[in-house]
């Protein structure tokens, strides 16, 4: 037994998610019809503060709270990722496509007549003829998020001029430092 009086633990982050900081999230997605697991993610990190395509749904319900926060976040599909729109859907001859769309899951951009740049992604490919969607894979549906905060930081000069969290990077096994 110790002498002292003191009982030492590691300082907590006292962070909270708001604007200019990187949280770190693990989250469960859920269909919010059904109940399936859609996705699980134990490390995403993103910069708070709308800079992200991150639903902001997701985001309001994790503002102002720290590391260990837990929520359980229902959201319909407009406030997800929006409702599925036939539109988006395209089949056309494959001589219509770049020849890199051959392949089923390759993504491709469409650009409209005023600039907009749609991602589509090709889903059928047959006969000679190739179908692409320019739908998010989760439009249509309503979601549920079980979410905890992980951590939150201070985002850096070069995150806040990216609008996004960045990772560090730390050299790979195969690749020695570099000697100066």
């Amino acid at each position: 037994m110790s002498e002292h009086l003191l009982h030492f633990t590691p300082r907590p982050n006292r962070e909270r998610a708001e604007k200019d900081k990187v949280v770190t999230l693990k989250y469960a997605l859920f269909d919010g019809d059904d109940g399936e697991l859609l996705e699980y993610r134990d490390n995403l990190m993103y910069l708070h503060g709308g800079y992200e395509s991150r639903l902001p749904g997701l985001q309001v319900a994790v503002e102002g709270h720290g590391a260990g926060y837990r929520a359980e976040v229902e959201l319909s599909s407009d406030d997800a990722f929006g409702p599925y729109d036939p539109n988006l859907v395209i089949t056309d001859t494959a001589e219509n496509f770049p020849a890199e769309a051959g392949q089923v899951g390759t993504e491709l951009e469409g650009h409209t007549p005023d600039g907009m740049v749609v991602l589509f992604r090709v889903t059928h490919v047959e006969g000679g003829r190739i179908t692409v969607n320019g739908n998010h894979p989760l439009a249509g549906r309503n979601l549920r998020f079980v979410v905890e905060i992980r951590d939150i930081r201070d985002a850096t000069a070069q995150e806040l001029a990216a609008g996004s969290a960045l990772r560090a990077r730390t050299p790979s096994p195969e690749t020695p430092p570099e000697r100066h």
